[in-house]
């Protein structure tokens, strides 16, 4: 079961899909209650079977606008790094769910809906995909307000879209639409709606999901390092991670059948 440890974070599995979902019953916005479901929801599906794929999403039309105006109660396990100081405790807990969500080798896809902005920009850009509907709003305001992101997107967002639409973004604050999230490619694909969204989450979750993890492995894992190491990495990967659906593949492809995978 995927039952989360507060109402602001809820969850649904069905279909291999593992739908993950802001809701404070307003504009989802996301406290360290939230975060820390979060974190302990991805852990579970990183070694649960049934998972193949996690969408990330938000309740009654708004993906999230954000960190909560008030966190809530600063986490235990990190009692002992909370220091003083007028410029407030640090970002611990938003960068360990960031963290657990995008080490998460599972398919990820975050579904952006109405506002986006803030922590939940963070939190979209790690997933692997990132689907838009036509409402979506799309920035980083936390500039405006004299807020400083170190949540890990000056590292993200400049990899995904290049360094100058990423300044763009972070620098000037602005909100995007659907249609100019796609051209700089910051969405992947415009859906027209959640059920359109759904039928892409589900072609995922019926793919060799597996393979998707071993390639999602070399990709994260090399984006730093020079190409003679990206190979040995590549060939460190391969030799131990077996792909059992290969096998389906071959098979299927064979017998001129549509395959039927297991993720495994």
């Amino acid at each position: 079961m995927y039952d989360s440890s507060t109402d602001r974070l809820t969850t649904q599995l069905s279909g291999g899909r593992l739908t993950v979902s802001f809701d404070d019953g307003d504009e989802n916005r996301i406290d360290y209650a939230a975060l820390e479901a979060l974190r302990s929801v991805c852990r579970r599906a990183a070694d649960d079977p049934e998972v193949r794929v996690l969408a990330l999403t938000g309740a009654r039309g708004t993906f999230s606008t954000g960190a909560a105006r008030d966190m809530g109660s600063w986490p235990e396990r990190f009692g002992h790094r909370r220091p003083g100081g007028s410029h407030g405790p640090a970002p611990l807990p938003e960068q360990d769910a960031l963290r657990t969500l995008r080490s998460l080798m599972k398919p990820t896809v975050a579904v952006l809906e109405g506002a986006v902005s803030g922590l939940a920009l963070d939190l979209a850009c790690v997933c692997d995909l990132r689907l838009a509907l036509p409402d979506a709003r799309i920035g980083d305001p936390r500039v405006a307000t004299g807020t400083a992101a170190s949540t890990g997107i000056a590292y993200v967002l400049p990899r995904l879209i290049g360094q100058s639409q990423a300044m763009r973004i972070l620098l000037l604050g602005e909100t995007l639409d659907a249609a100019e999230a796609l051209r700089i490619r910051l969405v992947h694909q415009v859906v027209a709606d959640r059920e359109a969204a759904d039928a892409v989450i589900a072609n995922i979750a019926a793919m060799p999901t597996r393979a998707w993890e071993v390639h999602k492995m070399q990709v994260l894992g090399q984006l730093d390092l020079d190409f003679d190491a990206a190979m040995v990495h590549s060939l460190g990967i391969r030799q131990t991670h077996v792909i059992e659906d290969r096998i389906e593949g071959v098979q299927a492809w064979r017998e001129r059948r549509e395959p039927r995978f297991t993720g495994r």
